[in-house]
């Protein structure tokens, strides 16, 4: 039996219009656009950057100046504090498109990373497309894994939401002093907690961005922290250790790979979709002869992995969380099981999510993990749920918005796990009266074989750009059926190329052709969604 989390969860308050009402005031009025056209570079005059002034409440750490780069455009680098809590950095470029970017920030933030590489809540890759893009820390300094910081109620608030519209507020005003001129369309990229981040300003800011992209997003932090993060604690932690080691992930992939591989139909080290596939660990425990147990599993090591990918299980046995999925292996070492010394990023964030939990309900931490019924009481009784989980289901403010909204989430992502965005997809079908309906605004894309925000690279097609997937959705009117991947060698040699299709439909390889090739697939749909 399967609970669904906010059921279980039935004391924690829902998000309330009115409120909503009131934070929805707090946007940015910005100039229009027309769907489709063309946006010519404008360049600026040499002093445009170095005029700039702060608005009240910023101060500049350093006098605004253009910055000449071998890789990036000349671009007029503004950083500073806002309301002495946010650091950012904002880089506008001589040759502007016209567009503007608020980036996410991983984890619990609290780092300013303006040079963070490729598209995962980075600036750099819209900045050579001509926009003019904002990186923050969301309003605290730590390291991405630690929550002291929250005992501080603004600093929490800022990091749950608040600093959507007050870094968009000052971004857009920067460009319109730079530019002479408002931006003609606005967007929001993040993963992880940016993916939270973006589903979070499509609930609560739905008209602060004509486009918000959102990856691998733990916006279910109560679910996926709390619950799941604690089952991993709990199954796999011995203080600093974990129980299953490191140099046998390998055993567990090939098994995997074995037992589920060829269920989609193609045999390509690619699971397209893990739910149709349920692990025997058994298979892979050593025989009594075996003197070596290097390429195999004790029975201990195989009830552990049992459980772990089992699902999240209160006292009374029922599931009421989903875990790890198959094919998720790849990236296990970083965020569950790390190395001797360190434990995984994963068991240190949702340690940190505990500790949060303890702070708000004035609790002793216990660095063990708790139960999970003890889990599913503190959660009932603390704020943050309702503060940080950004679940609701009810999208209908993009589609008075004309706002576009593009999820996409690895299906192996041992992180973030990826049922529970799969099932508020399903939710927000029904909601907005079916699947055609919500497809109007809000897409998802599911990636087989991919991990968590390009932080390890996969043995799958995972090359690709949601920002411009987006931005031909909203300033072009073509909404994605599919987004191309690819997969790079070192090099950066095309291996090969896959499409990835609207959920809930998937790829399947047309008879005859070539299985490296994107245009060797159709996308068709492998399951209903809630609604009609």
């Amino acid at each position: 039996m399967r609970m669904n989390l906010h059921q279980v969860l039935s004391q924690v308050l829902p998000f309330r219009k009115s409120l909503l009402a009131v934070l929805g005031a707090v946007t940015f009025f910005f100039g229009g656009h027309a769907a489709g056209e063309e946006i010519d570079a404008m360049p600026r005059a040499a002093d445009a950057c170095s005029t700039l002034v702060a608005p009240s409440g910023v101060v500049f750490t350093a006098s605004p100046a253009w910055v000449e780069d071998t890789v990036l455009p000349k671009y007029c680098r503004v950083n500073g504090t806002i309301n002495g809590r946010i650091n950012f950095e904002m880089r506008l470029p001589e040759k502007w498109s016209g567009r503007f970017m608020m980036a996410g920030c991983g984890g619990f933030c609290g780092a300013l990373i303006p040079d963070k590489p490729g598209h995962s809540n980075a600036i750099n890759e819209a900045l050579k497309r001509g926009y003019a893009a904002i990186s923050h820390d969301s309003g605290h300094q730590a390291q991405s894994w630690e929550t002291q910081w929250a005992q501080d109620r603004e600093a929490l608030e800022l990091w749950a939401y608040k600093s959507l519209p007050v870094v968009t507020g000052l971004g857009t005003r920067l460009a319109t002093a730079m530019y002479e001129q408002a931006p003609r369309y606005k967007y929001y990229s993040g993963c992880s907690n940016g993916g939270r981040m973006g589903l979070m300003a499509a609930q609560r800011y739905p008209g602060l961005f004509d486009g918000i992209a959102a990856g691998g997003s733990i916006f279910e932090l109560s679910g996926i922290a709390g619950l799941w993060g604690n089952w991993l604690i709990g199954t796999n932690q011995d203080g600093q250790q974990s129980r299953f080691p490191q140099a046998k992930i390998p055993v567990i992939k090939q098994l995997v790979m074995a037992q589920c591989d060829a269920i989609d139909g193609l045999a390509d080290g690619i699971i397209d979709d893990p739910r149709a596939c349920r692990i025997e660990f058994t298979a892979a425990v050593c025989a009594e002869n075996v003197t070596t147990q290097g390429d195999c599993l004790t029975a201990q090591e195989a009830r552990l992995l049992t459980r772990l990918y089992g699902g999240v299980k209160n006292g009374a046995g029922d599931t009421v969380y989903p875990a790890v999925v198959p094919g998720s292996e790849n990236y296990s070492d970083k965020w569950l099981f790390g190395a001797d010394d360190q434990p995984a990023w994963g068991v240190m964030a949702s340690a940190g999510y505990r500790q949060m939990l303890a702070q708000d309900l004035s609790e002793q931490d216990v660095p063990g993990g708790l139960s999970t019924d003890q889990m599913l009481e503190w959660l009932n009784r603390s704020s943050i749920p309702a503060l940080a989980d950004a679940v609701d289901p009810d999208l209908s403010g993009l589609v008075e918005e004309d706002t576009r909204l593009l999820i996409y989430q690895g299906w192996s992502d041992p992180l973030i796990i990826p049922e529970p965005i799969t099932q508020y997809y399903e939710q927000a079908a029904e909601r907005a009266g079916g699947l055609q309906q919500l497809q109007h605004n809000a897409r998802l894309f599911m990636v087989p074989g991919w991990g968590h925000c390009w932080e390890k690279p996969a043995d799958a097609p995972d090359d690709f750009d949601p920002l411009f997937e987006l931005e031909q959705w909203v300033e072009n009117g073509r909404a994605p059926d599919f987004m191309v991947a690819r997969q790079l060698d070192d090099s950066g040699t095309e291996l090969r190329s896959r499409p990835i299709c609207s959920y809930p439909s998937v790829a399947r390889l047309k008879e005859g052709e070539s299985p490296d090739k994107f245009d060797s697939y159709q996308c068709v749909n492998n399951a209903p969604v809630t609604g009609k």
